[in-house]
């Protein structure tokens, strides 16, 4: 009789997979940033229409690839995103003038950026370096490369800020939340 009391007992300590699974995938958490990833991209196209900026799909498009659940992650991509985006619009206001369709020079350009944010200790910014030398390289602009790399910058820049401050200030992480 003790046996059939501990089987009813063990069956009801028995963990049940979908609530487990439910609170380790933590989906408040995910859905407050979500949220705040959904609201960074709508500021980001607003306020670029708003300031006039004729592509301000990149400030959005900045938005959404920094936006992480973690805040630390964010500032980093943040960090790494302007770094690399410096380089790729210097590097790619450079290129342009020796481009002339030459597929040697731009794969050259391209390696330079990324070997130079690996050098200077941000290799993830380098993959972003060379997005943006090819978005100023390959994309024809009616203001020229020095115009497309300032615009450019704007507006990743724009949609940095705009991350940084819905990271801090909508549903801001507390210490404990952080862990």
């Amino acid at each position: 009789m003790g046996s059939m009391a501990n089987s009813s007992t063990d069956s009801a300590d028995q963990p049940r997979p979908l609530p487990n699974w439910w609170q380790q995938k933590d989906f408040g958490k995910q859905a407050i940033g979500a949220f705040k990833t959904g609201l960074a991209a709508v500021i980001c196209v607003w306020l670029g229409n708003l300031l006039g900026l004729e592509r301000s799909f990149w400030a959005a498009v900045s938005a959404i690839v920094v936006m992480a659940f973690d805040t630390t992650i964010t500032f980093a991509s943040c960090r790494d995103r302007i770094i690399g985006t410096a380089i790729g619009a210097f590097l790619g206001w450079v290129t342009f003038y020796a481009w002339h369709g030459h597929y040697v020079i731009y794969g050259l350009a391209v390696a330079l950026c990324i070997f130079v944010c690996s050098a200077l200790a941000y290799d993830k910014a380098g993959r972003l370096a060379a997005v943006t030398l090819s978005v100023i390289v390959l994309v024809k602009f009616d203001g020229g490369p020095a115009q497309a790399a300032i615009s450019r910058f704007l507006e990743v820049g724009l949609g940095i800020v705009v991350a940084l401050a819905v990271t801090t200030l909508v549903f801001p992480a507390r210490a404990a939340q952080t862990k």
